[in-house]
């Protein structure tokens, strides 16, 4: 018993250092962590009752989508898969989907997910919504730095229409303070409305 005693004794003293160590690194002279280091530490899927894991946004050509998430962006291709399944739309052969998950801290949190269809044959193509900021649309929200420089990089793409180029916001803060941030958005090639951010100061 005693010798259970000291072994659980030792693990918690283990993991009272490891967390301290962490913190020192954030205020000593050692290397810090990076946000993805601490992040991989704090945060395991197994830790929370619900995740919002991964947001798929459904598009006509993936390799001009990948020019702006992967290249402009900085995400990083951590799944890169064709998948093949009956049609759907009461015709007869296989459809075939490429489907694309993209990175930006997590491999598990905020993933986004590209997902292109080919039928084997043309098909008529939507019109593209670009309804700004109104019911039924949805806003995706980066925050990176350096965004006045990417934003130039990003304007260059095709299909790529800017809403607003940056500019500085502020907004409430929830402490009842100000949020400073540089705000910038623009449409995707497919309409999807992305806003495009920079922390000015800290939250």
């Amino acid at each position: 018993m005693k010798n259970i005693f000291f072994l659980f004794s030792l693990l918690l003293f283990i993991s009272s250092c490891a967390s301290k160590k962490i913190v020192q690194n954030q205020s000593s002279n050692a290397p810090a962590l990076t946000e993805e280091q601490i992040f991989n530490i704090t945060a395991q899927p197994k830790d929370f009752p619900l995740v919002l894991r991964r947001t798929t946004l459904i598009v006509r050509d993936l390799e001009t989508s990948l020019k702006l998430y992967k290249d402009a962006l900085g995400m990083k291709v951590i799944y890169d898969n064709q998948l093949k399944r009956p049609r759907k739309d009461g015709k007869e052969g296989e459809q075939t989907l490429r489907l694309v998950f993209l990175k930006a801290t997590h491999e598990f949190y905020g993933v986004l997910g590209l997902l292109e269809y080919y039928y084997g044959e043309d098909i008529e193509e939507k019109a593209v919504r670009k309804e700004g900021f109104t019911a039924q649309n949805i806003v995706l929200l980066f925050n990176s730095h350096d965004v006045k420089k990417k934003f130039e990089e990003i304007k260059a793409i095709p299909g790529i229409e800017v809403f607003t180029a940056p500019k500085h916001v502020e907004y409430p803060g929830y402490d009842g303070g100000k949020i400073k941030v540089l705000v910038s958005t623009f449409y995707d090639p497919d309409g999807f409305l992305v806003e495009f951010n920079e922390l000015l100061d800290e939250i």
